[in-house]
């Protein structure tokens, strides 16, 4: 079983949650704002540019206030970033520099959890946002964009799951050093008399002077770190990975009504949780279509009603590899007759369903 740690927090918070966005991959058509900005930065951060454009696919007339805040944050990196490395390389056990042999940025990493309850053990994946190789050994460093001063303690479990990822996958190199680069978003409004392009400059005159710390390192010291907290967590962390072995070995995809609308906002999927009239139009969902229009193949498309029953039935013809399947097993006739496929589902749209068929035709 190949698990992250947002998969795993997300079925033992509500196996349902896990079910439509890993399953099924239905998905809010509108991205969180803080979700928006944190990925913009981690994009500009990797791909060595504090230009947006390509990442929002829009030009900068077009930005909204959050869009021009992400590129006065990665501008404010790269003002910066010479200043961080001095602090990050600095030994302050020899008072010398590390010697810096390697940078990688966005780093996918293995490592085998244990099991208790079955015989193999559980892949567990991670990216490190940061990982530089010194003489010494590894730097990890993770990015965070947040909107006030972050109490560092919370990322410890964090900190132990990089240690542990890191620990299997490169055994024989030490980890010298750990921190966190975070990334404050300023407050600063928009002017009535400002356009775009004042304001973008005036954001990033915040993050020049950095008088308010927006640019910010901390350092977790690797001695400082208690191995056997580091262990029981790792334990624990193989405790939860069976649990959702079995969740999902059953399929046993319930709703956390509680989680669905629990204290720091409703679920991404409270509308269908709830059976919203007209959900389906607040969603996309991947699937294997080909546009008439362009003659292209497109991997995601826009919901329909059916796609919302996915959470009472298992047998809703919602993906383009069922129809594969159903027509190449029962050899069926290629003709957009929902009478035909509603004698194995439950749930069959005419106007889906000849979309199927056409992808089927042009492929075959």
């Amino acid at each position: 079983m190949k698990l992250s740690h947002s998969k795993l927090s997300t079925i033992l918070t509500c196996p349902m949650t896990y079910y439509l966005q890993y399953v099924q991959g239905i998905s809010k058509k509108v991205e969180k704002s803080a979700l928006s900005v944190g990925s913009a930065v981690h994009w500009g951060i990797e791909h060595n540019t504090e230009d947006l454009t390509e990442y929002f696919n829009l030009p900068m007339e077009e930005y909204t206030r959050d869009q021009l805040l992400a590129e006065a944050m990665v501008h404010g990196y790269f003002k910066h970033k010479n200043e961080l490395f001095n602090k990050i390389l600095f030994d302050s056990v020899t008072g010398e520099k590390l010697k810096l042999e390697d940078e990688q940025h966005e780093i996918y990493i293995t490592g085998q959890l244990s099991s208790n309850k079955f015989e193999e053990n559980h892949d567990f994946v991670g990216i490190i946002d940061l990982l530089l190789l010194t003489d010494k050994g590894f730097v990890l460093i993770d990015y965070k964009t947040s909107t006030y001063e972050p109490q560092w303690d919370n990322y410890l479990d964090q900190i132990y799951r990089y240690i542990f990822l890191l620990r299997s996958e490169f055994p024989d190199i030490p980890i010298v050093k750990i921190g966190i680069i975070n990334i404050r978003k300023t407050a600063i409004r928009q002017k009535k008399n400002e356009n775009f392009d004042e304001f973008l400059r005036r954001m990033k005159f915040e993050y020049d002077i950095n008088d308010e710390n927006y640019i910010n390192y901390h350092e977790f010291p690797v001695s400082s770190l208690n191995e056997k907290y580091i262990t029981d967590y790792i334990a624990n962390l193989s405790n939860m990975a069976d649990t959702a072995q079995i969740i999902l070995d059953n399929q046993s995809y319930f709703i956390n009504y509680g989680a669905a609308n629990g204290m720091y906002g409703k679920s991404d999927y409270w509308d269908i949780f709830y059976h919203t009239p007209d959900a389906h139009y607040l969603y996309s969902i991947k699937d294997h279509i080909l546009n008439p229009d362009t003659g292209i193949i497109e991997e995601i498309r826009d919901c329909v009603p059916i796609d919302m029953e996915t959470i009472n039935s298992k047998s809703v013809l919602n993906k383009y590899e069922l129809f594969k399947k159903c027509v190449d097993e029962n050899k069926l006739d290629l003709f957009p007759d929902e009478k035909v496929f509603k004698k194995y589902f439950d749930y069959v749209d005419e106007s889906l369903l000849e979309k199927y068929v056409y992808t089927y035709s042009n492929e075959k």
